[in-house]
């Protein structure tokens, strides 16, 4: 969990930015929000309470938090520096962004169904669409009843899970051929030497070393069946 930054501190260490120039750089407001970004960064991995769920917002979002706050507002224009918006009147832009992220599956969200609830479980984008948050303690309400209480934010895994390679299962004209083969070479006197003819898992296993994959039981009888019905043991057959 990443620490919880008071208002004041908020505020604070948003008054010992570094002014930029006018002058210097015309993209005032996407370094701002590259510096707001820095100031408020959170580890990955780490979730953050709702209320700062903002802290997980890329920079290009929050520039535009900022833009749309300077066109609403009535701010002093200063021909020297450009002149970030205060974080109180920022907050509903990116309150209502994050909120927007969480709904559209960009920022995961997890948290205590009810106030009788012990444990935290994720809250799906598709249960998000009927509730309401209430920011200042950390619950999603729907009407007047309090659905989630404690609710937690974070980004999703960064570097997604990579699937375990398999290679692909053989066809079933595959499987013939081989059976074929492996019939003429290994068992030529399977159908006069009842006693000699394979069971059933040992020719699972050499399809298995063959093909270098995990050969569906159903695919090899189907084959057995077509293509060398001799290698079939009779029904209790003993090894």
């Amino acid at each position: 969990m990443a620490n919880l930054l008071s208002p004041l501190e908020l505020e604070f260490r948003i008054a010992l930015l570094p002014p930029i120039s006018r002058g210097a750089h015309l993209d005032g407001p996407r370094l701002y929000a590259q510096q707001l970004v820095e100031l408020w960064k959170i580890d990955n991995g780490d979730n953050v309470l709702l209320q700062q769920a903002f802290r997980l917002l890329d920079a290009g979002v929050i520039e535009g938090a900022i833009l749309r706050t300077w066109t609403a507002g009535d701010y002093p224009s200063d021909p020297r520096r450009w002149v970030l918006p205060p974080l109180n009147d920022l907050l509903p832009e990116l309150r209502a962004l994050s909120w927007r992220a969480m709904q559209n599956g960009e920022l995961l969200v997890e948290g205590i169904k009810g106030v009788r609830g012990r444990a935290h479980r994720p809250i799906q984008p598709a249960e998000l669409v009927r509730l309401t948050p209430d920011w200042a303690v950390e619950r999603l309400c729907n009407g007047t009843r309090d659905e989630f209480v404690d609710v937690r934010v974070r980004r999703p895994p960064t570097v997604p899970v990579k699937p375990t390679w398999r290679p692909e299962k053989p066809s079933l004209a595959d499987l013939k051929n081989w059976l074929r083969n492996l019939a003429g070479k290994e068992y030529p006197h399977a159908e006069q030497q009842p006693d000699r003819r394979p069971t059933f898992e040992a020719l699972q296993t050499k399809a298995n070393d063959h093909f270098k994959t995990e050969v569906p039981r159903d695919d090899l009888r189907a084959a057995i069946d077509k293509a060398a019905p001799q290698l079939k043991r009779s029904p209790g057959q003993r090894t």
